[in-house]
């Protein structure tokens, strides 16, 4: 199977929504919210500075780019219809924040007109993230700001001894869900040649807390899947999303994944 969010508009409404209800749960966790602090701090962005998210889904990281960044109004684009139509539920009442279906690799965009580009666990995704780099460096003005936040998914586990069937399912989902595992490893020179110059990078650790919301989603999506491919029976898919639940009710559930962030700068003189 490939990637659906690499083509998410042509994914069936269901699938749109699943995948927005699994992003949603992972945005508002704290850890995830700690790692987008953490890179959005200390941005220096103009008073008036407009910034733009590249795959926005249900807007809620839009919004950090005027409450955690400090830009002064955000545009998020994003192919899927579902994730535009609930990020315009959510926020329709902050006049700062604006929401269009769109396409990452040809936004429409002015040229030289945006101070700030955001992609958080986009280009992993993506087809040619070069194309979509290359699209940020053509919209951001001379001295303009892209910030990349990415999984770096081969470190992606729930493996709390060996032979463990839950961490099984978690490499099956990021097999059938993500284009590039080691987008940030790569991603400094697809910077470099494009023409910016590298800034601040940061590694941030990820750690399920509480209910493990985002890895229950995880767990319950692939073993369904596990199920559609024929891999397993619906009974044992069922035994192993039991299997999770009973780990984190019984503070037992261990999940993990690493992310990347880097900041890179359009040169003034281009």
């Amino acid at each position: 199977m490939s990637d659906p969010y690499s083509n998410l508009a042509a994914q069936n409404q269901s699938t749109q929504a699943l995948i927005a209800d699994a992003m949603e749960a992972r945005c508002l966790e704290p850890a995830q919210i700690a790692i987008r602090q953490a890179y959005m701090s200390g941005l220096s962005l103009p008073a008036d500075a407009f910034a733009v998210e590249f795959g926005s889904g249900t807007g809620h990281v839009t919004r950090d780019l005027v409450t955690l960044a400090g830009a002064a109004r955000a545009l998020g684009i994003e192919p899927s219809p579902v994730m535009v139509a609930r990020a315009q539920a959510h926020f329709a009442d902050d006049h700062r924040l604006r929401f269009e279906t769109g396409d990452a690799k040809r936004t429409e965009l002015p040229d030289a007109s945006v101070d700030l580009v955001l992609m958080h666990t986009l280009l992993c995704h993506v087809p040619e993230p070069q194309e979509v780099v290359a699209e940020a460096f053509r919209v951001l003005k001379p001295g303009g700001k892209l910030v990349i936040c990415d999984g770096d998914y081969d470190t992606a586990t729930a493996q709390i001894a060996d032979y463990d069937p839950l961490d099984q399912i978690i490499r099956f989902m990021i097999n059938q869900n993500v284009t590039n595992l080691w987008i940030m490893r790569q991603i400094t020179e697809i910077l470099t040649g494009t023409g910016f110059a590298l800034g601040p990078r940061q590694g941030h650790g990820y750690v399920a807390e509480g209910e493990a919301t985002y890895f229950m989603t995880v767990i319950s999506r692939g073993a369904d899947r596990m199920v559609e491919t024929g891999l397993l029976f619906p009974e044992t898919a069922e035994a192993l999303k039991h299997e999770a639940r009973r780990r984190v009710e019984a503070d037992r559930f261990f999940g993990f994944m690493s992310y990347v962030s880097q900041i890179a700068i359009k040169p003034d003189s281009v």
